[in-house]
């Protein structure tokens, strides 16, 4: 059978049936989190950044809240401005966010690292959708966790996580290796992975100290390379501008969020943030060229993706990708091939929800896809890889 090149979009909802949790449990445990942590310690920051966000609320919105009415995408959309723009001056913490922030990142990563590692047998949902996926497949994952990647990995299918494999790269471009091509499955992490993690910071220090002729320095991720399974992120030459270059994978979860993280390292992730969009550029280039993703692709599914109003960007993106699938080559057969139905699948508790949903996709062609409002289930694996 020839390749679809078939384009996978998952969110939240995917992860699910795996009962891990969505952002208003992970806000609540971040919370509780914070609460217990002593005033004298730094992440204690976390609480004084969230009372900021409450006072402004008020001040500027004649808005009444408490931390369990808070909104956590717009609170971390203050944290993330704040930071951007250096609002602190010579107080901002790190490259990675200031102390609310970073505290944030931090319990995200411990929280889905705790789902992960407890999951003795990965459901067999996970694993017959790995099994069904193809190489050229693309899935673009907005999700944090590891799941995807555990599943690929338990049935020995071979994998990426970037877009592309250079065999030589120079000031005036890239000579693309697609020698494994053939054999891989593509999976783009847009937001980040519990389990990233960035060199530079150390290598920085290495050169330091060997300018002061000083022993190498000790870093909790990478002077531990075995015990975590650290490895590169990418393969193969890499442009300097790469923001992949430098970010290395910690295969063991439990090893990794056993140590005392916070404020040691933190995980490469983009936190649900209504501004993520202005970090977004610096992680990664996976958005690059997307644009015209779904006039050569012969499948297309959304998985458990709602389009949340803290990623309104995407909404623009998966826009043109639907237009660009559905309104292109339709009925047309490519290399024995032809387009199938735009799969979308998500829960609809009730009408009411279904409508709404319907409604932030109002600019699918209904005709041309098949909706479905029972969740990710075994039963939609068919109309998926249809």
């Amino acid at each position: 059978m020839p390749p679809k090149f078939r384009l996978i979009i998952l969110g939240a909802g995917f992860s699910r049936p795996a009962r891990f949790p969505l952002a208003t449990d992970l806000w609540k445990e971040i919370r509780e989190v914070a609460a217990n942590t002593r005033p004298d310690h730094r992440a204690h920051k976390f609480n004084d950044d969230l009372q900021h966000y409450i006072e402004f609320r008020m001040d500027a919105d004649d808005c009444v809240l408490t931390p369990e009415t808070v909104d956590f995408e717009d609170f971390m959309r203050f944290l993330d401005v704040e930071h951007y723009l250096g609002l602190r001056g010579g107080d901002t913490w790190s490259e990675d966010g200031n102390e609310g922030t970073v505290v944030t990142k931090f319990s995200i990563g411990s929280i889905l690292a705790r789902h992960v590692n407890e999951l003795e047998n990965l459901p067999e949902l996970y694993l017959e959708f790995a099994r069904r996926l193809n190489p050229y497949d693309i899935v673009i994952t907005f999700n944090y966790d590891t799941l995807l990647e555990r599943a690929l990995d338990a049935i020995g299918k071979p994998y990426r996580l970037f877009t592309t494999r250079y065999a030589s790269v120079d000031e005036f471009g890239g000579t693309v290796d697609s020698s494994r091509d053939e054999d891989e499955v593509v999976v783009l992490k847009v937001h980040g992975s519990i389990d990233w993690f960035d060199r530079s910071r150390f290598e920085r220090l290495m050169a330091h100290h060997e300018r002061q002729k000083a022993p190498p320095p000790e870093d909790v991720i990478f002077s531990h390379v075995a015990t975590l399974g650290l490895e590169p992120l990418v393969d193969g030459p890499r442009f300097d501008t790469d923001p992949l270059r430098n970010i290395y994978r910690a295969r063991n979860l439990k090893a990794l969020y056993d140590k005392n993280l916070l404020f040691s390292a933190t995980p490469r992730l983009l936190p649900p943030s209504a501004a993520k969009l202005l970090y977004a550029r610096g992680m990664n280039d996976f958005w690059d060229g997307m644009g015209q993703a779904g006039y050569y692709n012969y499948g297309m599914a959304i998985i458990g993706f709602s389009l949340p109003p803290q990623d309104e960007y995407a909404r623009q993106i998966i826009y043109e990708m639907v237009t660009h699938y559905q309104r292109h080559f339709w009925d047309q057969e490519h290399f024995g091939v032809k387009k199938t139905l735009l799969s979308i699948i998500d829960f609809f508790p009730d009408a009411a929800s279904e409508m709404r949903f319907r409604d932030r996709y109002r600019f699918v062609d209904w005709s041309r896809a098949d909706l479905s409002g029972q969740g990710f289930d075994l039963a939609s694996l068919d109309n998926i890889f249809a």
